[in-house]
């Protein structure tokens, strides 16, 4: 009976909806979010970081000025003083908009479903970072769409790659509806575009006609020089869309980001919103309006920056105490990731069960890979843990590494 229900559930199901998966990283959060478990896995702000007695005098003041009208419905675009006060934000990065072209989202990720249901229709192409972000490669899924990997190297994307894979989909007679990066500190692997190449992807994103999707939630987490000019800000012709978040300088729960891109696009993506959530929460626009009105955001970024620095400071000198030769890792410049490579052949899947046996935990790596690939790469984050717990973490993951190592260098010879 229970096979017969389950069959006719199927046959219910859209073919889109035949087509999801879990979220790889949920998948495996039953294992490595065990108690007692120093994690790397999750790529969560640590709570640390977030504001919250500021959060509650602007929470107070808005209630006392705005009343119950604080808790009512907004437009589906945004709260206006919100909009304007986005733009001002923006613009101040190099990034001046219409204002059409603006609309505010709840969280990056569901502006990645938007911008998907919008422009995706089954089996169009999208070109997509190897590795890349998983949600955003779910939403693309979600949308039925062919994705496609294109090499990322340590500079940037390998733009050779990008017009071979570009001219085989296109050749085949399958439409190409855009590209998405993550351009600065990217999840899940910490590599920025350098400005050359970011220069060199629009020049080609313009030789191939090609909407650019720009995913920028890391951008304000730079620990060194100044922060590289957005890929929207240096487009001129070049079509861009560009999306970006407050969660990670703010706190992940105010589910509140944008979108810039032509007012076209989101006309379209707003007539999309109505119908997934009608309007987000004017409680948490108004939070964000003050927090940029305040001056908030940037205290922010100011304190936070050398808070993370620190941290990854001490999980590179870990890495570099504790992992055997033949293992590489990048070393980023702002964000909250590390990816970690280890020699060819080694699987880092199997070897998260004897990690978590040693009490400690990462994401594997192939599920950021589109087209298969990755099984011998991790992302670990710095983000959660205290500097003592990452250096005995990282001490824990080189003991299961060099077992590996070691095992597999006894059994070639």
């Amino acid at each position: 009976m229970r096979e017969r229900v389950a069959a006719g559930w199927d046959e219910l199901f859209s073919s889109a909806a035949r087509g999801m998966r879990f979220s790889a990283i949920r998948r495996m959060s039953a294992l490595i979010e065990k108690p007692g478990i120093i994690s790397f896995a999750p790529g969560q702000p640590s709570p640390e970081t977030f504001p919250v007695e500021e959060f509650r005098e602007i929470v107070a003041d808005v209630i006392a000025r705005e009343g119950a009208a604080a808790f009512q419905y907004i437009l589906t675009r945004g709260l206006a003083p919100l909009l304007s006060a986005v733009r001002e934000y923006a613009a101040a990065k190099g990034m001046p908009s219409q204002p059409s072209e603006v609309l505010m989202t709840e969280g990056s990720q569901q502006g990645l479903d938007l911008v998907a249901r919008v422009l995706i229709d089954a089996g169009d192409v999208v070109l997509v970072e190897r590795p890349s972000y998983i949600g955003a490669t779910s939403a693309f899924r979600a949308a039925q769409a062919r994705m496609v990997g294109v090499r990322l190297g340590p500079e940037g994307l390998d733009l050779d790659h990008l017009r071979e894979r570009h001219r085989a989909e296109t050749s085949a007679g399958r439409r190409v509806k855009f590209l998405y990066v993550v351009p600065s500190f990217q999840n899940p692997s910490g590599i920025s575009h350098s400005l050359p190449a970011r220069r060199a992807l629009l020049d080609v994103a313009r030789e191939l006609d090609l909407l650019v999707v720009e995913d920028n939630p890391y951008g304000d987490l730079f620990f060194e020089a100044q922060p590289l000019p957005s890929l929207r800000s240096l487009a001129g012709d070049a079509r861009v869309v560009y999306l970006s978040s407050f969660s990670k300088v703010l706190a992940p729960g105010l589910r509140t980001a944008f979108i810039l891109g032509p007012d076209e696009l989101l006309a379209k993506v707003e007539i999309a919103k109505q119908s997934a959530n009608l309007c987000g929460s004017g409680l948490d626009q108004r939070i964000l309006l003050g927090c940029l009105r305040g001056g908030l955001i940037e205290d922010q970024k100011a304190r936070i920056r050398p808070y993370y620095r620190a941290k990854r400071d001490v999980m590179l000198d870990a890495l570099a105490r504790e992992m055997p030769s033949g293992v590489a890792w990048t070393r980023p410049q702002g964000g909250l990731f590390v990816w970690l490579t280890l020699p060819e052949g080694t699987d880092a899947e199997s070897l998260l069960e004897a990690a978590v046996a040693e009490g400690v935990a990462y994401v594997t790596g192939a599920p950021f890979f589109v087209d298969g690939g990755g099984e011998n790469t991790m992302r670990l984050t710095f983000a959660r843990e205290d500097a003592p717990t990452i250096a005995e973490g990282v001490r824990r993951l080189g003991r299961v590494v060099r077992a590996d190592v070691t095992s597999d260098r006894a059994s070639s010879r």
